[in-house]
């Protein structure tokens, strides 16, 4: 467990909670445990395990210094630079792409999709600081897993952003939960400068 925790760069806990099925591996992780494993990871999203190699067995998996990327598809989705937020902001955007990383099959043909880092522990265990998300696609429901990025106030220059899970939205309330620690929120629609929806693993690997 170590091990595959020192591949991936998060900790055994978050090992532990893909292994009780108490959350699911980012695609970044994915890859990274793939690669380390040297299997294939979308039977690994699947709760399979399917060896790259014919001759490849469980007891042979070996350390790599550098596991890399598996070549998922182009580098052209933008990451967004963040920046810590303070107070109970959770980080913030501030304009610029700090850099590029692959796109997933199964988001291949689909536009304005944009990549950032976690920077909050305010979602753990679903979300561990570092990882990387996919955001973007169709309007965000109940039950999806949003960015919100607030308008600024007066007294910043940049408004407040946020990683959480969404409850509900009407026309007066957007109403989010987050788990660590655990508590809803509410924010008002018209605070609200763009909410995006976080692309599950599944529908980043076509399915």
């Amino acid at each position: 467990m170590r091990d595959i925790a020192q591949a991936a760069g998060v900790s055994t806990g978050a090992v532990g909670n893909w292994e009780r099925g108490a959350n699911t591996l980012s695609m970044e992780n994915l890859q990274a445990v793939s690669a380390f494993l040297g299997i294939d990871p979308i039977a690994l999203s699947r709760g399979e395990v399917k060896f790259l190699t014919e001759n490849h067995a469980i007891s042979d998996a070996e350390i790599i210094t550098d596991i890399g990327h598996i070549d998922t598809g182009p580098l052209d989705v933008e990451i967004l630079g963040v920046a810590v937020g303070g107070d109970d902001g959770d980080f913030t955007l501030n304009g610029e792409v700090a850099g590029y990383a692959r796109r997933p099959a199964g988001i291949a043909h689909l536009r304005k999709v944009f990549a950032l880092h976690v920077l909050s522990d305010s979602m753990v265990p679903r979300y561990e600081p570092g990882e990387l998300l996919y955001c973007g696609g169709r309007d965000a429901v109940a039950g999806d897993d949003v960015v919100i990025e607030m308008f600024p106030t007066d007294d910043e220059t940049v408004g407040k952003a946020y990683i959480k899970r969404l409850i509900k939205r009407t026309k007066t309330e957007i109403l989010c939960k987050q788990y660590n620690p655990a508590q809803e929120l509410s924010f008002d629609p018209y605070a609200i400068k763009n909410m995006w929806r976080v692309i599950p693993t599944r529908e980043l690997l076509g399915y």
